[in-house]
């Protein structure tokens, strides 16, 4: 690949990663301000004072300073960029339908759909109707990451039956060992 293009890669990625990061910011602002989600009529001055006098026990702070840092990563990357010379006259019809045709950005725009039904469909109804084991709250996570491990490597690997099976099984044990190492070891709550 060659250095311009890098460079147009790190100009677009730094705005990327400021927009995460401030978005982050004002996330990390806001359950800084309530902690509980309360509605707004609930959050009294009182509570917001008190939040404000122990500010080092928030739960935003963490979220906060790592979204500063990346601010300041992703500034930088900015900076870098532009003094390589990278410049946006890269966009362009023919330059857009020619990357939609590429086989990378439909296994990115795959990758993205399968990692969203995970997360906003997949653990929510595993966790609604497979909470059979009460002393073992990761089963539904498991399932579901399963699941979502399955789905990716039974689509991007190759059709042997052999294939199919050594990708089930991965996937398995995969998501036996991230619940049971995270959620009973590390006793990390799972989602």
């Amino acid at each position: 690949m060659k250095k311009s293009t890098l460079h147009r890669i790190d100009l677009v990625f730094s705005i990327i990663l400021m927009i995460i990061s401030i978005a982050t910011i004002i996330s990390s602002y806001q359950l800084f301000i309530n902690p509980f989600g309360r509605s707004a009529d609930k959050v009294t001055p009182e509570s917001i004072q008190l939040e404000i006098d122990q500010w080092y026990t928030s739960p935003a702070l963490v979220p906060f300073l790592l979204a500063i840092v990346l601010a300041i990563c992703a500034i930088s990357l900015f900076m870098t960029a532009i003094k390589d010379g990278a410049r946006f006259d890269f966009f362009s019809i023919s330059k857009l339908k020619f990357v939609l045709t590429q086989r990378e950005t439909w296994i990115f725009f795959i990758i993205v759909a399968i990692l969203s039904l995970y997360i906003f469909v997949l653990i929510p109804t595993c966790r609604q109707y497979l909470n059979f084991f009460p002393k073992f709250q990761g089963f539904p996570f498991m399932i579901a990451t399963f699941i979502c491990l399955a789905a990716q490597m039974l689509i991007f690997s190759e059709k042997t039956l052999k294939k199919l099976l050594t990708c089930v099984l991965v996937a398995a044990v995969s998501a036996f060992v991230i619940t049971y190492g995270f959620g009973v070891l590390a006793m990390i709550p799972l989602p």
